[in-house]
């Protein structure tokens, strides 16, 4: 009997243990459900802090390597916004009483009504905090490598733990300075003990007008990001972050606060709104643009005659002038790999510097040497804003100076692209979501208006203009001054590349110059903006959304639906741009191959990855003939990644992702397989020079904002790995030689 008595007890003392811990887990859970967009915005910021690389350089940015005063003041006072608007939502939350959650009311959760909105608010700028703690850990010299105005700077990242304290010291101090005020109504000394109310319009005045503020607040801002995204470049991608989360915090949770007073699922009501004007295609705005004057939430107009040259005039042309009386003769051909804004500054450097260093041993040169012979660039993604960035302020008369030309380059590109992107996709696109009809221009026409206003800067306009309008003349004959730019997407549905260009269909009944590719010029308005075809290169997964191409059809034909495709980045195929760049070559032999014209290929192959393992394997830096490269320390070279094993699970959709991956080492074979050689006089063959990024002294961020140091590990490794004053000369010596 007194064993099944203590065994009873036991039982008992168990019991009771789970009875208590259930309970205080459903206390906890019932006061979490009214806080859940606050939550939401904690959780987001969590994962931006610890788990996205691509944030890291924004941490970097916004609280140690920007030197504006102003940014730095904007970041401290929208993290202050934010967790005033996250600590001021979830307090009202808790003063609405609901019948769907009666722990709301019990006593012995007055201290999570007291305590959790003043910690949710205070913790925002401590994210922020975290975000740059983490990014500093992978910087490999730390912060006093970044800068040179190491101690100078240490006090902003004390500046976020500051405006934490401060919220802190605000929230647990405010009632009392209220009831030490004279003329003011008293407050209770505590949250928990305040007056309980049936309906938000009982909150009070102050809060009905903190919430009309925030809402008219809100709608003003998203007015203005649809009318002029770029007035945003130099806030910075996280003050537009922190700003959207106030606005979610406080206009979020009274919508929520409104529906939860009648038990209505609001959060799962916006979603499956969402979700079926997505399926039915009634919310489209994601439209790529045909012309300048088109908004990406319109149908096109019907196209205009097409006055763009023929590929083949264009190379028959650039033939003639260049070529002539010279065998065999050099062509300059590059090859630019995507990788957001990494990409594009990479680029442009590289053929800046090339540019700069060619054309300083011709100082009474007109043209650069190395522009003149530079016939076609392929580029994907960041590769292709490189490639325009390089070959439009070629064409500004400041370009002609070389120097000037990379200086001008690295200003245009360290505009912040990012902030007006993000701007559009959380106010616009965001408002959009919910809309049935397309009504706004969406992110990705933030972009290229970024672009746009950053090529105006610099005097240059080409961005905002036609793609062809660069390779006309007046007299109607092809510009061969400026190379042919062949920039790469991807079509959804059929997982082909998109090649745009600047001519007309390339494509004839005797000659199909590509292989399983669809040729752009075919589907694309001839005024096409070159902002338009850069950004269909650089549909960056969910930062730009995939473009809706629509081909309106010619006058007199009966077509009520248009020819339709779905574009995204040319990365999704493959990454490197040497598929086309190979294509384009064969087609240019052809053409010189029946003018007696004997080539000389000079391929200038651009990555960034610094991840990627080198396929050029037989290179000696002291003779950059016919091949060169640099290998990155402690790099592995050959073979496969090494990791673990995938699940069952995992595995199918791991291998579909690293196809991609392996389609562009493939298509780097080939075109180093494709060029040509001459044992017996290697002068005469063809030669390939691959510029690539190495991991380094620097973190080199994914994206589409840069900082100065990444400019500067940049430069730094172009001029520590690759030994350019002897490049410049066997390369002017190619350019220049006449047999």
């Amino acid at each position: 009997m007194e064993a099944k008595s203590t065994e009873a007890r036991r039982g008992g003392w168990l019991q009771r243990l789970f009875d208590s811990a259930g309970g205080a887990f459903a206390l906890l859970l019932d006061h979490l459900k009214p806080l859940r967009v606050s939550l939401s915005i904690l959780a987001f910021a969590a994962i931006v802090a610890t788990s996205v690389d691509q944030a890291a350089e924004l941490f970097l940015i916004a609280v140690w390597v920007d030197p504006s005063l102003g940014r730095y003041l904007a970041l401290l006072a929208s993290s202050a916004l934010a967790g005033l608007a996250v600590w001021y939502g979830a307090r009202n939350a808790y003063r609405l009483t609901y019948l769907r959650w009666p722990a709301l009311q019990e006593e012995r959760g007055a201290g999570l009504r007291n305590w959790l909105p003043r910690i949710m608010g205070a913790s925002i700028p401590l994210l922020v905090l975290l975000g740059y703690a983490l990014a500093l850990v992978k910087v490999p010299h730390g912060p006093c490598g970044i800068t040179q105005d190491c101690e100078g700077r240490v006090w902003r990242a004390a500046g976020l733990l500051l405006v934490s304290l401060a919220l802190a010291v605000f929230f647990m101090t405010r009632r009392r300075l209220l009831n030490a005020l004279p003329r003011l109504a008293k407050v209770s000394a505590i949250p928990s003990l305040e007056d309980r109310v049936e309906r938000v319009g009982q909150l009070g005045r102050a809060a009905r007008r903190v919430y009309l503020l925030s809402i008219l607040a809100n709608i003003a801002a998203t007015v203005l990001i649809a009318w002029r995204p770029e007035l945003l470049d130099g806030i910075g991608p996280l003050a537009i972050l922190l700003i959207a989360a106030a606005f979610f915090a406080l206009n979020g949770g009274w919508l929520c606060m409104l529906a939860d007073r009648r038990g209505f699922p609001l959060l799962t009501g916006l979603l499956a709104l969402s979700a079926l004007l997505h399926v039915l295609h009634l919310n489209d705005n994601h439209r790529v643009r045909q012309y300048p004057g088109m908004s990406t939430h319109s149908h096109p107009q019907t196209a205009p005659a097409d006055h763009r040259p023929a590929f083949d005039d264009y190379a028959n042309a650039w033939l003639d002038q260049r070529c002539a009386g010279r065998s065999p003769c050099p062509v300059v051909v590059t090859a630019a790999e995507g990788g957001g804004i990494r990409g594009a500054a990479w680029t442009a450097m590289v053929l800046a510097r090339l540019t700069a260093l060619v054309d300083a041993r011709h100082p009474q040169a007109g043209e650069p040497l190395l522009a003149q012979h530079l016939f076609a660039g392929s580029g994907v993604s960041g590769g292709s804003l490189g490639l325009a960035t390089y070959t439009a302020l070629l064409r500004q008369p400041a370009g002609a100076s070389a120097d000037t030309l990379e200086r001008r380059s690295r200003i245009l590109l360290d505009h912040d692209f990012l902030a007006p992107t993000l701007a559009n996709m959380l106010f616009v696109d965001f408002t959009q979501r919910w809309l049935p009809g397309a009504w706004f221009d969406d992110r990705s026409r933030a972009l290229t208006r970024a672009w746009e206003h950053a090529g105006r800067k610099q005097g240059m306009d080409a961005f905002a203009q036609p793609f062809a309008a660069l390779y006309g003349t007046g007299d109607g004959k092809p510009d061969i001054g400026t190379p042919a730019l062949f920039l790469n997407s991807t079509t959804v549905a059929e997982g082909r590349r998109f090649i745009q260009h600047p001519f007309r269909p390339m494509a004839s009944p005797q000659s199909q110059p590509w292989t399983a590719a669809f040729d752009g010029s075919a589907w694309l308005d001839p005024r096409v903006p070159l902002s338009e075809a850069v950004l269909d290169s650089a549909r960056f997964t969910y930062v730009s959304p995939a473009g809706t191409l629509e081909t309106a059809p010619p006058p007199g034909v009966n077509a009520p639906v248009p020819a339709r495709l779905q574009l995204v980045d040319g990365g999704y195929f493959e990454n490197s741009g040497a598929v086309t760049l190979g294509e384009v070559m064969h087609r240019l032999r052809e053409l010189a191959r029946a003018r007696g014209v004997a080539l000389r290929f000079i391929v200038l192959h651009i990555s960034n990855d610094p991840e990627m393992a080198d396929f050029v394997d037989r290179h000696d830096p002291a003779r950059p003939l016919p091949l060169y490269t640099t290998a990155c320390q402690g790099q592995q070279q050959a073979g496969g990644k090494g990791s673990a094993p995938s699940g069952e699970a995992t595995a199918p959709l791991r291998a579909l992702l690293d196809t991609r991956t392996a389609r562009g080492e493939y298509a780097r074979a080939r075109l180093l397989e494709s060029l040509h050689t001459d044992a017996a006089d290697p002068a005469r063959g063809d030669m390939l020079w691959h510029f690539r990024l190495c991991p380094g002294d620097y973190p080199i961020p994914l994206g589409w904002t840069i900082s100065s140091p990444v400019f500067d590990e940049m430069q730094r490794q172009l001029e520590h790995n690759y030994p350019l004053a002897t490049m410049a000369e066997a390369l002017d010596a190619q350019l220049s030689s006449a047999h």
